[in-house]
């Protein structure tokens, strides 16, 4: 977890103790005046004796002045430290708030490539039946594009992945202001998603983000508000993967997602967070922090799993997800499941304008947590 930069703690400055001050000034009185008048030679002027019995109130109020003066220089050192303490933090929680404006969602999966399918947390799409293809070792969800091989799976899933990119209507007009494209996968699949675009007619920038994991996210947010500032520029952010085996019981899975992120976009990614078991941190505390990014008063009204495991895990924080554990429709997707479960999250954000969570482990089994919410503040 990112969590909020540490500061030294400042210890308050103490006051001055009045009373100890006042007896301090009743017993400099007595003792002066007992001494002054043991001691005062007959004869001498009275004014002098009243001019030495005010030596020490003087002397008490010029020392009192001098510890008033250090007292507020302290508070005011104090105050200045704790706003801008203060402000440094609140830009920090601005700045971790930003979100990834979402404007189209598409996915592709065991279950096809009909978006209809994919609504609503997948609650009424059949699971798929695995299938053995030739060349694997064990069963697999595959998407239903080829069954025939099990070479070269991933440029295939990139191919339909930028045809069905081509075919949305709202696109035709706007690849000229094309900022950039993020990609989550290996180069062969980019290369093949790149070039199905290309004989299309259409040449993507040069600006390329790669996004593995969380750390990318953070910096595609980061990075997309300086590189599209106009109202017409966009960025595209897609990715498949298709793996070929998983450890028993798990099924080795396929998929493929693409974002269209612009500054209209009605559905904020949130940025998301790994729970990090080295630092000893807890779900509810992980769970917590990324509420806060989200201004979230509690857990999202809606939240997926891709597997069991978060599901479980982040179910200590609140979030529950036992009713849209989705790990039977889509199987192991590696490094993927997070950003399969962002796009389930971004449709379901879409479709209930309620915030959706989303659970999910990458291929490091390092378990990740986000939110997406409807109409957000960017």
């Amino acid at each position: 977890m990112t969590r909020p930069p540490l500061y030294p703690q400042v210890i308050a400055p103490r006051a001055p103790h009045w009373r100890g001050w006042w007896l301090a000034l009743l017993v400099l009185l007595s003792v002066q005046a007992a001494a002054l008048f043991a001691l005062w030679p007959e004869g001498q002027p009275q004014v002098e004796l009243w001019l030495w019995s005010a030596v020490l109130p003087l002397s008490w109020v010029l020392v009192l002045a001098l510890r008033i003066l250090v007292w507020q220089i302290a508070q005011f050192q104090t105050d200045v430290y704790r706003r801008a303490r203060d402000g440094d933090l609140q830009r920090w929680w601005r700045r971790r708030g930003l979100g990834l404006p979402v404007q189209q969602v598409l996915l592709l999966g065991p279950a096809g490539d009909e978006q209809a399918q994919y609504r609503g947390l997948m609650a009424a799409t059949p699971v798929p039946k695995p299938s053995l293809i030739p060349g694997a070792t064990q069963p697999a969800l595959r998407c239903r594009l080829s069954l025939s091989n099990l070479t070269e799976r991933g440029p295939a899933l990139a191919r339909h992945l930028a045809r069905l990119t081509l075919a949305l209507p709202e696109l035709s007009a706007r690849w000229p202001r094309l900022c950039g494209v993020a990609w989550a996968g290996d180069t062969g699949s980019e290369s093949a998603f790149t070039q199905q675009l290309a004989k299309a007619g259409v040449r993507l920038p040069d600006t390329r983000v790669p996004l593995a994991d969380l750390a990318d996210l953070d910096a595609l947010i980061e990075g997309f508000y300086p590189r599209c500032q106009e109202a017409g520029d966009w960025f595209l952010c897609a990715g498949v993967v298709s793996l070929e085996r998983a450890e028993d019981p798990e099924l080795p899975g396929e998929a493929g997602f693409l974002w269209v992120v612009d500054r209209q976009g009605r559905q904020v990614l949130h940025r998301a967070e790994y729970l990090l078991s080295e630092t000893h941190e807890s779900p509810a505390q992980l769970c917590a922090q990324v509420q806060c990014y989200a201004g979230l008063d509690g857990p999202p009204a809606s939240c997926l799993a891709l597997d069991a495991t978060s599901q479980l895990t982040f179910a200590q924080g609140g979030w529950c997800a036992a009713e849209h554990q989705l790990s039977m429709h889509w199987g192991l997707l590696g490094n993927l499941a997070p950003f399969i479960g962002m796009s389930l999250a971004l449709l379901q954000a879409k479709v209930a304008a309620q915030p959706c969570g989303w659970l999910s482990q990458d291929a490091e089994k390092r378990l990740a947590i986000g939110v997406v919410v409807p109409h957000g503040n960017h």
